[in-house]
């Protein structure tokens, strides 16, 4: 197994509730019944008794929409009054059946406290929009506010509590977010042809406001983690306890990620002798003869490469003399090319039968450069195959609850690692990469 390679990487994910679900929930919260009455009052000083009866009522479904600065949800819910006034005694024939319509509001504002407990702050009002009236005649005149108010805004209070304590409770955040980043710590099992695995040690959370837009209400959970990459078996790990949740402005979409590629040595190896073959170099000596490479052979030695370049030289006369120079180097990655050339080499020529003469000429400057260019390794076919692989392995989940998906553009390498099996290259995913929750995962 390889020591795994560190890069760090970010994983955002939009959480969206739609408004259908949250207008679902507040019909089943908002009561039918507003206000009920059935007592008698006096009036006149007493002289007359009159029976009220009748009761508050919703007359439609509630309707739910963003507030004008996005910040809050507004519920409302109209209702309306119906009563009927007896008055006792020979009163009794100015009976009248009256009433009101009004519309209810509620305010919900969503909060995220640094200490990972998630509510919402709620305010009521009421507005009477048709504040009916009966005049029993003289001087009896009763409105519908004056009989109800009261009891209609207590019960939005009862309401709103109720709203609040079920957010708070149904929400439960800090336990969930503590599974997620408890099983975020276990190693992923990465969508690779070879075993491979990654390691996260998280950083940061961060969470941005809830914001309603409408049809949902939307906020961003982020993480920020150390991700070591590596290929075989991941070892064990203990998980971090979970830190307090930063409150941030605005957080991009999506998942920023680094994964290991192996390039194994042989394939280093034919990938080089392929490039080679089509090169050849005459060298600066009597009859021109010319250099050129047959194979190119990779192996690993400590933190460097040693590579084998066989060579063939060709002149006049049938001349065809084969030789092997040995080059070691370390091996540096051009991130504009995403090609892989050695530095600080140093070039043997393998003296075994091989005359003066001929290793006098291998040992040209001009020629050792000729050969040491051949130890350039072109990983493009090879990124785009491990692109193409990972792309065919998406969607995929790391951990249960969490789903990435999307499209992988491109593979670009940022660093190499040399280890007994392979090269080993830690390349940044660039695509359109979307990461989604599944809370009934999550809660499991």
């Amino acid at each position: 197994m390889s020591a795994p390679a560190c890069a760090v990487s970010t994983l955002n994910v939009p959480v969206s509730v739609p408004l259908a679900q949250v207008q679902q929930a507040a019909n089943a919260r908002v009561p039918a019944e507003f206000a009920r009455l059935d007592e008698t009052r006096s009036f006149l000083g007493g002289l007359v008794q009159v029976a009220l009866r009748g009761a508050v009522t919703r007359t439609g479904h509630v309707t739910v929409q963003p507030s004008a600065d996005g910040r809050a949800l507004v519920l409302r819910v109209p209702i309306r009054a119906a009563f009927r006034a007896e008055p006792g005694g020979a009163g009794g024939v100015l009976a009248r059946d009256f009433g009101g319509e009004a519309t209810v509001s509620l305010t919900v504002t969503p909060d995220v406290q640094p200490d990972w407990n998630a509510g919402v702050r709620v305010s009521s009002d009421l507005t009477w929009t048709d504040p009916l009236s009966v005049d029993l005649g003289s001087g009896i005149k009763i409105s519908v506010q004056s009989l109800v108010d009261r009891q209609v805004r207590s019960q939005l209070d009862r309401v709103a509590a109720e709203v609040e304590r079920a957010v708070r409770e149904g929400a439960a955040l800090r336990s969930r977010a503590g599974g997620l980043w408890a099983r975020a710590q276990q190693p992923w099992t990465l969508p690779l042809p070879q075993p491979a695995y990654a390691l996260v040690k998280p950083q940061g959370l961060s969470v941005t406001p809830p914001r309603v837009t409408p049809d949902a209400l939307k906020l961003t959970l982020g993480a920020t983690f150390d991700l070591q990459a590596g290929l075989g078996r991941a070892p064990n790990v203990a998980a971090r306890a979970l830190p307090a949740l930063k409150v941030a402005g605005a957080l991009p979409a999506g998942v920023d990620l680094e994964l290991p590629v192996s390039l194994p040595y042989a394939e280093l190896s034919a990938a080089a002798t392929r490039a080679a073959a089509t090169q050849t170099f005459t060298l600066p000596v009597p009859t021109s003869p010319t250099l050129r490479v047959t194979a190119v052979s990779v192996r690993p030695a400590a933190q460097a490469l040693a590579v084998a370049v066989q060579v063939r030289i060709e002149g006049p006369l049938g001349l065809r003399l084969p030789a092997t120079v040995d080059l070691t180097g370390t091996p540096v990655l051009d991130p504009s090319t995403q090609v892989v050339t050695l530095r600080g080499v140093r070039v043997k020529t393998r003296r075994e039968g091989l005359s003066g003469r001929v290793i006098g000429w291998l040992a040209d400057a001009r020629a050792q450069a000729f050969v040491t260019r051949m130890a350039r390794f072109d990983l493009r076919p090879r990124l785009e195959q491990a692109r193409a692989q990972l792309q065919a392995r998406l969607p995929f989940s790391p951990v249960p609850g969490v789903t990435l998906a999307g499209r992988v553009e491109q593979l670009t390498l940022t660093r190499l690692q040399v280890t007994p099996g392979a090269l080993v290259a830690t390349a940044a995913v660039d695509g359109q990469l979307s990461a989604s929750l599944d809370a009934a995962a999550l809660s499991r």
